[in-house]
């Protein structure tokens, strides 16, 4: 059912009333945007999580709570993501980073309706009845970290895709294991003065050549000014998350 802007009260009402019906047989109600649109849905969350990543930047759109305990959340990224590729890797990031669930992680997947109840059989309250799905939160706002986490997603994109192919060939020809300085990634044109991706780039060739996370990582933080990032604790996040990429992406030459 696509619900139209131009719909009056009475036709939203019946067809709230429909819902209700399918619901009471036994029905899941779920809710997506129409089209492109600005949101990632985070699937599978626990109540600890949501202030985590309120205190990280990525404060919800939408907070509902899909039976006791187990919640989903929306986020506003504060402009319609066009390209359906990368919505949806901005979605298993969000995934990855806060532990929701991969596999409701992409750029149109459904949430539940708030006001219905859900018919999982193994949702079902101790006296046999299913739970509301009721909403906890819908201030709607573009959350903080936006800019950045976007960027970041885009990074990640391109210098993945660049540094696969290189890795993949370094593998069958490479002969000197040494590891470049981190200085001439950040000095290299290929990336466009975009320290993100010259930061990844680095970290997948080091990565690729036996450097630990630690070390990775520590370099990173030292090679250059990371303030715009915030704290200290979100500059340190933001180099140790860069080093577990690279090192997922990577098996050292040696």
């Amino acid at each position: 059912m696509l619900l139209s802007e131009a719909w009056t009260v009475t036709q939203i009402q019946e067809a709230i009333q429909r819902l209700r019906r399918e619901n009471a047989r036994g029905s899941h109600i779920f809710v997506r945007p129409h089209g492109a649109h600005a949101l990632s849905l985070v699937d599978d969350l626990s109540a600890e999580t949501i202030p985590r990543m309120t205190d990280a930047g990525f404060q919800p759109a939408a907070v509902v709570e899909t039976s006791p305990g187990n919640f989903q959340v929306w986020l506003n990224h504060g402009r319609i993501l066009f390209d359906r590729t990368f919505s949806t890797q901005a979605a298993k990031e969000l995934a990855r980073r806060f532990g929701g669930d991969p596999s409701s992680a992409d750029w149109r997947h459904f949430g539940r309706l708030a006001g219905f109840t859900n018919q999982k059989p193994k949702r079902r309250l101790r006296n046999g009845l299913s739970p509301f799905v009721r909403l906890r939160g819908s201030e709607g706002r573009i959350y903080s970290a936006a800019l950045e986490f976007l960027e970041e997603v885009k990074s990640l994109a391109t210098t993945f895709s660049v540094e696969r192919t290189a890795w993949t060939t370094a593998r069958f020809s490479s002969t000197e294991d040494s590891v470049r300085p981190l200085a001439e990634f950040h000095g290299d044109p290929r990336y466009d003065v975009d320290m993100h991706r010259a930061d990844m780039a680095w970290a997948v060739h080091a990565a690729s050549r036996g450097l630990p996370k630690e070390q990775i990582r520590d370099e990173i933080l030292n090679a250059r000014d990371l303030s715009k990032k915030g704290t200290p604790r979100r500059q340190f996040d933001y180099a140790q998350r860069t080093a577990i990429k690279a090192l997922s992406t990577v098996q050292p030459l040696h």
